[in-house]
């Protein structure tokens, strides 16, 4: 005789841990070779409920308190640095987590950001494990930190462990993640459903006995093997007497069909039983998100009833497990529950309940009581009537004490109180400036243009307009909108704007617009100007420092970045604009030491700005460094970083970089793709471009091609940008197909233009070229001095070998030479040098496929799939990859076993075979 099932003793406050033994050991595994590898980033997805969260406690669990851990949710993610925070207190307190939570709260000043970052980096650097959960919830600004944060870290022995939902509405957390691949092994682990079962099993735990198999099947069905959803249903089966005991077994009491419950009444069915007290007490909390203790008189007032009432129903929510604590505050056990609750609830009605809160927020602070302005600025986000000015001016407030610290959260208060005001309201325009202002600290420029230009429109003359101006102008420039850049600029300065900040943006655009006499006349009138502040004089050398080196002039441009340093007087905000602007300058004229120490140095201050030409410096030390599987591992993911900012300057920098080097290792068919692309239109990129492409089209054949495209990127004058190594790259070209004569006469231009030139990589190619013509070994050695001396290396062994060509003594240099271009993966080069070191009887060293043992594991595991005719996504997917990280395996397969094709990597192996 079947008997009801009887309640379990205690309630089930989240899912049972069953099915995840696999993904457990992958967790595991990470954590044995971080030791090894340093940062290992173990990046878990899935749709809500389907076990992240379990799979992320079972491991912090195992690992024990000393991990540090967040769950963040909708309200954490409008407080900046709340996840950063709650994984600090997650751990036991010792002096160096107390240093970082101190900093964390002290009033952020030109350190704060970096000594927040530093301190952290501490904590972290002994520790197994982070663990944070919902990562799509974590606030911008701990993205922010945590990706300066992780980058020092990344030789630590540590694991990120992180869950993910696949949709969702946070591109700063996959950003997060697009960063991690640049500099950490990243294992990727979709959750699949659990299998019947596994969802038997949790059936089984939530009734407190054995269940049919016929049971189990439907509970499994109609949660698509989702654990939360199997808890929920099974416990709404056993509420609604629609199980029952049989022969031992719990079995369905009436047939599947007559059952009506779906997967979100199910988790309604969570507060259901609940008097109407609770439930209207929990409906209050879900409008909160996370309450305070000392919060129940406002949560009394939400829900109207009386607090003791309220006391007594919330003392419940957390007896049945529906609400628990955390170090902020009260919070449902999970997300699910609250939103669904928050959805029943409905627009109107959650409209003023949050107005509620707001109303008592305000009313604290007018007596002088102290209140969140985040919390208190996001309540009036959700309730403000249209024309509220006194929520206009809380948002503001809040917006301008985030803009340095948290300029995402600033940008978006912004957003939210200009859609208060009216059209006409006087306040728009100082909203439109501070948010512009914002999003340019975010590294955001496209998205920086509307509101400034829409501010410029109505801000009176002032300092305000002046530093909006340069703010929109820099963005402009950018994303590569030079001559409406210009034309603004001539607006300002027609209107009366003096400013040397403005001035100096303007005589950068003059540059970029071609008109260089104007520049130069520009740029000494404005170095002998006085500057108002610091940050002034900080933008104008930065300015002046890109001016120069535009024209070629670099003796000036390290003495202007120099400057631009000093005038930053130790404010590291001032010092991360200065070095990063001239990092970037320097690398892209070929000044890698001088470029190199900025870029160290503002590694150590990084934060939300200069992301782009932080990255663009790293790749362009990379290439010119001889480091170019370093500088292809970092490409693929800085150029989707660019695009998605629309930072069209240093976009089409890497993509010059990379048709130069996927040229000289001989992969046509990816350099193709890359030669097919809009050429960029500023100056100076399209000259590197020119460069790039011209090598390109000799390879592929082109000969006239590349002769025309060098050609036509040098102007009358030479004065400009790459006009030097164009020009040596057009007398090489010529020498090789007989052209004797032609190279001849460019190269008495080349000697007049780079008399004065001072750059090694000039003087390089100068030397290079000069020697080749007249078949002078003295001058090649001097070119191969210059390019070592200058730290470019490619540039180096080129030299090496146009030395071994006209010199048959220079043995030792070829036999460097071709090492050199066999390690950068330049086969055709080092083939031409095999040739060469034959001809002269020397030993030639074997350029053979590497050994087995010579691919690492990861490589080893990507080529044989690759050999199974198997795709990049099919790749990642079996090995727990993301496609990029494939790519670069990849990328690093063909550089050692020198192929360039994936049927040639087959071939290779199946001769191993």
């Amino acid at each position: 005789m079947a008997s009801p099932v009887p309640p379990p003793r205690e309630a089930v406050a989240v899912s049972p841990f069953f099915g995840r033994e696999p993904e457990l050991a992958l967790v595991s595994d990470a954590l044995d070779r971080a030791p090894a590898a340093g940062l290992v980033a173990v990046v878990v997805s899935g749709e809500p409920g389907i076990g992240k969260s379990s799979l992320l406690g079972e491991v912090r669990r195992r690992l024990g308190p000393e991990v540090p851990a967040a769950e963040s949710d909708d309200v954490a993610r409008r407080i900046p640095y709340a996840a950063v925070a709650t994984a600090l207190r997650s751990v036991p307190r010792s002096a160096e987590v107390t240093a970082a939570l101190a900093a964390l709260r002290a009033a952020p000043d030109g350190s704060w950001f970096d000594r927040s970052c530093e301190l952290v980096a501490r904590v972290l650097e002994d520790r197994t494990a982070l663990v944070l959960d919902d990562l799509e919830q974590v606030d911008d600004d701990s993205l922010a930190m945590l990706g300066v944060v992780l980058r020092r870290v990344s030789a630590a022995p540590l694991v990120l462990v992180t869950a993910i939902r696949p949709v969702h509405d946070n591109p700063a957390a996959d950003e997060l993640l697009d960063r991690l691949e640049r500099h950490a092994e990243v294992v990727r682990l979709d959750l699949a459903p659990l299998s019947g079962g596994e969802v038997k099993r949790i059936v089984e735990t939530v009734l407190g006995t054995a269940v049919h198999d016929e049971l189990a099947r439907e509970v499994h069905q109609r949660a698509d093997g989702n654990p939360f959803f199997a808890v929920e249903i099974a416990r709404s089966l056993r509420e609604l007497d629609l199980v029952a005991v049989d022969g031992g077994e719990a079995r369905l009491a009436v047939r599947p069909d007559a059952i009506r419950l779906t997967r979100r009444e199910a988790v309604l069915r969570r507060v259901a039983p609940l008097d109407r007290d609770t439930r209207a007490v929990a409906r209050a909390v879900s409008i909160f998100r996370r309450v305070r203790l000392d919060q129940i008189g406002l949560l009394a007032r939400v829900s109207s009833l009386p607090e003791e009432t309220v006391v007594a129903a919330f003392d419940e929510l957390l007896r049945l497990h529906v609400v628990r604590n955390d170090e902020r505050g009260y919070r449902f056990a999970h997300a699910l529950v609250g939103e669904a609750l928050y959805q029943e609830i409905g627009p109107a009605q959650r409209r003023h309940l949050h107005s509620l809160i707001s109303t008592r927020l305000l009313d604290d602070r007018d007596r002088g009581l102290p209140v969140d302005l985040l919390e208190l600025a996001w309540h009036l986000a959700e309730s403000a009537a249209p024309g509220d000015l006194r929520a206009v001016r809380v948002m503001a407030e809040a917006a301008t004490s985030a803009r340095t610290s948290a300029p995402e959260t600033a940008a978006a208060l912004c957003g939210r109180a200009l859609e208060l005001l009216p059209v006409a309201a006087p306040e728009r325009a100082e909203l439109l400036a501070l948010q512009c202002r914002a999003l340019a600290h975010a590294s955001r420029p496209a998205a920086a243009i509307p509101p400034g230009l829409a501010a410029l429109a109505d801000l009176p003359r002032g300092p305000l307009r002046s530093r909006a101006a340069v703010v929109v102008l820099s963005s402009l420039f950018l994303v590569g909108r030079m001559a409406e850049a210009l034309r603004l600029a001539d607006l300002e300065v027609e209107a009366g704007d003096t400013t040397p900040a403005l001035q100096a943006t303007r005589a950068v655009l003059l540059v970029f617009t071609g008109r260089y006499g104007e520049a130069l006349a520009e740029a000494t009138r404005i170095e002998a100007m006085e500057f108002s502040s610091s940050a002034e004089a900080v933008v104008v050398f930065d300015r002046l420092a890109v001016l120069a080196s535009m024209l070629f002039r670099h003796d000036k441009t390290v003495d202007y970045a120099n400057r631009a340093l000093a005038a930053a007087q130790g404010q590291p905000a001032l010092e991360l604009q200065a070095l990063a602007v001239a990092a970037s300058t320097g690398a892209l004229a070929g000044l890698v030491h001088d470029a190199t120490w900025r870029l160290r140095r503002a590694e150590q201050l990084a934060g939300f700005a200069f992301r782009g030409e932080l990255e663009l410096t790293r790749v362009a030390l990379d290439w010119l460094g001889g480091r170019w599987d370093a500088s292809l591992d970092r490409l693929g993911r800085a150029t989707a970083e660019l695009e998605s900012r629309q930072e069209l300057m240093m976009l089409h920098g890497l993509r010059a970089v990379e048709l130069e080097i996927r040229t000289w290792r001989g992969e046509l068919d990816v350099a193709a793709r890359l030669a097919a692309l809009e050429p960029p239109t500023s100056p100076n990129m399209a000259r590197l471009h020119a460069f790039a492409m011209s090598a390109y089209l000799a390879a592929r054949g082109d000969v006239e091609g590349a002769r025309t495209t060098l050609v036509e990127a040098v102007d009358a004058t030479g004065s400009t940008s790459y006009s030097c190594v164009l020009l040596g790259r057009l007398v090489e070209l010529d020498l090789e197909h007989g052209r004797v004569e032609e190279a001849r006469q460019t190269m008495k231009r080349l000697r007049v233009l780079a008399a004065d030139r001072v750059a090694p990589w000039t003087r390089t190619a100068v030397r290079r070229a000069e020697g080749l013509v007249a078949g002078d070994a003295s001058l090649l050695r001097e070119a191969v001095v210059e390019a070592e001396t200058g730290g470019l290396v490619f540039e180096k062994a080129r030299a090496q070998l146009a030395l071994g060509q006209v010199d048959s003594g220079a043995v030792a240099e070829l036999l460097e030479a071709y090492g050199t271009f066999q390690r950068l993966g330049a086969h055709g080069l080092r083939r031409q040098a095999g040739s060469r070191l034959r001809e002269l009887g020397a030993k030639v060293p074997r350029a053979r496929a590497k050994a087995r043992g010579l691919l690492t594991e990861a490589e080893e595991n990507v080529a044989r799939l690759v050999q199974q005719g198997m795709r990049n996504r099919d790749i990642a997917a079996a090995l727990h990859y993301s496609p990029r990280t494939v790519e670069v395996y990849l990328s690093r397969v063909y550089a050692k076993l020198h192929v360039s094709s994936r049927l040639e990597l087959a071939r290779v192996l199946d001769g191993r075979a």
